[in-house]
């Protein structure tokens, strides 16, 4: 019934193990994913059968991180099972370990994969829409910002936003490239964030970061900006709503006349065909002037980079707002050509 998308599977294993960023702690668990399935496994295809039977709009790399996390919260609990990301081991013996894996925790990974989202959550991703959103504000000369952010795990990013003490901390690793918006206080007077349930705990969380050194130091820096904005906890509204569930959702931001709203790295999870019913929906709904501000991998995870877009609010037209290196926001960003149109000036990279 699904031999064509075991197929395609099989093609994304295949092209992920090539991504360039070799510090992601994946690779190994790729490799032995693309093996297993390569040896038509019983009940590793009853498991993909099964998520695609409960999520037939799953794109394959979500697929293949939803994997990976699950796993990863095994191996975190049964120790043995963590050679799977250990390259002293054979590529044998990590085999026979995943296949025995899956076998034994059959049911527990079809509940995580049918049931989650990938929900790692990097503490860096806010930096963008800090500057994007201050600059459309005051363009645009908007007093209140009512902010949705949507598949927002945790709620980091509504909680980051206008802490200069983050943002200084991370904001010097990333170089704005030929030109750098200027730092802006958001006038924010109502903060949500919104994710389907279950709600992600810290847990599902950690087992989201792929266990390399340079993920440790990721989810070290998630802890510390939790830590250094908790006085803003009690202002940041999380409720349980599926951006998927397109009534409720167009409901839910005509009720609270949202008129900015993010979605860093949620609508890549989807087929083409949900995303964009997805933004129609956000734009068609909000308050204007609004601002619809996504954040997606530039290749479908296959290659480092992502790509941030925005939509307004009466405008059927993509923006181009930048193009980052790194999808974790280190390194280089390109401004967008439509970015002078959305935040209405311009400051050289590296002038005072």
């Amino acid at each position: 019934m699904f031999h064509e998308r075991q197929r395609e599977f099989g093609r994304t294993l295949t092209a992920i193990q090539l991504h360039q960023q070799g510090h992601h702690g994946w690779s190994l668990l790729h490799q032995a994913l693309d093996d297993l399935l390569s040896t038509k496994d019983a009940i590793f295809c009853r498991l993909l059968n099964a998520v695609w039977a409960a999520r037939p709009d799953i794109s394959d790399a979500h697929l293949v991180t939803l994997i990976g996390a699950a796993v990863r919260q095994i191996a975190q609990r049964e120790r043995e099972t963590a050679v799977l990301f250990d390259s002293s081991r054979d590529v044998a013996t990590r085999l026979d370990i995943l296949r025995q894996l899956v076998m034994q925790n059959e049911a527990e990974l079809g509940k995580q994969i049918c049931g989650r989202s990938n929900s790692f959550t990097g503490a860096r991703r806010f930096l963008a829409p800090q500057l994007i959103i201050g600059g459309f504000a005051a363009e645009h000369q908007i007093d209140e910002v009512r902010f949705l952010d949507l598949g927002t795990g945790l709620g980091i990013l509504p909680r980051q936003l206008n802490n200069e003490v983050v943002y200084n901390r991370f904001a010097k690793d990333l170089v704005w490239d030929p030109w750098e918006p200027e730092y802006r206080v958001i006038p924010l007077t109502v903060r949500y964030g919104v994710d389907a349930p279950p709600l992600p705990n810290m847990d599902w969380v950690r087992a989201c970061y792929g266990p390399s050194r340079y993920y440790e130091e990721r989810f070290q820096e998630l802890m510390w900006s939790f830590e250094q904005t908790a006085g803003v906890e009690s202002d940041v509204l999380i409720r349980e709503l599926d951006m998927l569930d397109l009534p409720r959702l167009a409901d839910f931001i005509l009720t609270n006349q949202f008129n900015v709203v993010t979605c860093n790295f949620a609508l890549f999870q989807y087929a083409q065909s949900v995303q964009e019913a997805v933004e129609r929906c956000v734009v068609q709904n909000m308050a204007s002037p609004g601002l619809f501000l996504t954040m997606n991998p530039s290749h479908a995870l296959l290659r480092p980079g992502c790509q941030v877009r925005g939509r307004l609010v009466g405008n059927t037209s993509e923006l181009q707002l930048a193009d980052a290196s790194d999808a974790h926001l280190i390194g280089t960003i390109i401004a967008g050509t439509d970015l002078p149109f959305i935040i209405g000036q311009r400051k050289r990279a590296g002038s005072e």
